[in-house]
């Protein structure tokens, strides 16, 4: 929820209201068709639903994220290539670093100027918050600096380099894999479509169906377009990065 920016709604009233909108869909399609299939399979549909577009928000938000915080990593090796330390840099990056990075390093700085928390313990704290991978290297970079000492100019600059080769990379696998997703949406939704448009001019047509056999027949297909949606949209899904995992996560 953090990472799609839903901190302030609480998990039970999200997984509550994706039950509400399936036993909602599920009451719909019931008095619309009268086939018990697809009662289930319409609370099904919308449960999932939800989910894709929490997914798909995460991920727009992301990428605006990262990208900002690429920006950020590189706005703050400039700082410290002139003058400063990492506080310096942090202080620079939430007063004058990209807007959409700001509010990111602004709570970091507010932990070690309210709290008199060390910067290291100020990135975890964030960094276990916002579970971000990109995060994740730059407050495992800061960290080694402040216990081991050594320039920390050249590992943001690598850092940068790294990230913005994946960044480049993952939009350029995203364009490719916009034509396959919207395939399987397209798949996946156009039977219920066609019942639909068959319920609405021509109920007849569907009478077979809400016999036993016809019912059974329905099952059978229902379990196989499923089964063939999750295995397409296992296909086409991207590769998460990993996030680093650092000594003493629980």
């Amino acid at each position: 929820m953090a990472q799609a920016e839903l901190g302030g709604l609480p998990v039970e009233a999200w997984i509550g209201g994706r039950f509400g909108l399936s036993i909602l869909a599920a009451g719909v399609a019931w008095l619309y068709f009268d086939l018990a299939i697809l009662a289930p399979l319409a609370a099904l549909m919308a449960y999932h639903t939800a989910g894709v577009l929490l997914e798909r928000r995460r991920r727009r938000l992301e990428t605006i994220r990262q990208q900002a915080l690429l920006d950020a990593v590189r706005y703050g090796a400039a700082v410290m290539s002139r003058a400063g330390n990492a506080l310096q840099m942090v202080r620079s990056l939430a007063e004058t670093g990209p807007m959409a990075s700001r509010a990111i390093f602004t709570s970091v700085l507010a932990r070690t100027e309210s709290y008199n928390e060390p910067l290291p313990v100020a990135l975890e704290a964030r960094r276990q918050r916002l579970a971000d991978p990109l995060f994740d290297d730059f407050a495992l970079a800061v960290t080694i600096n402040a216990r081991l000492g050594g320039k920390l100019v050249p590992a943001l600059e690598a850092l940068v380099a790294d990230w913005a080769q994946r960044l480049s990379l993952r939009r350029d696998a995203k364009a490719l894999r916009s034509g396959q997703e919207a395939s399987v949406r397209f798949l996946a939704g156009a039977p219920f479509v066609l019942l639909g448009v068959l319920q609405l001019i021509s109920p007849e047509l569907l009478k077979p169906l809400r016999s036993l056999t016809g019912e059974l027949l329905l099952v059978l297909v229902v379990v196989s377009m499923v089964y063939g949606y999750r295995m397409l949209q296992r296909i086409t899904a991207p590769r998460r990065i990993a996030r680093l995992r650092i000594a003493g996560d629980a």
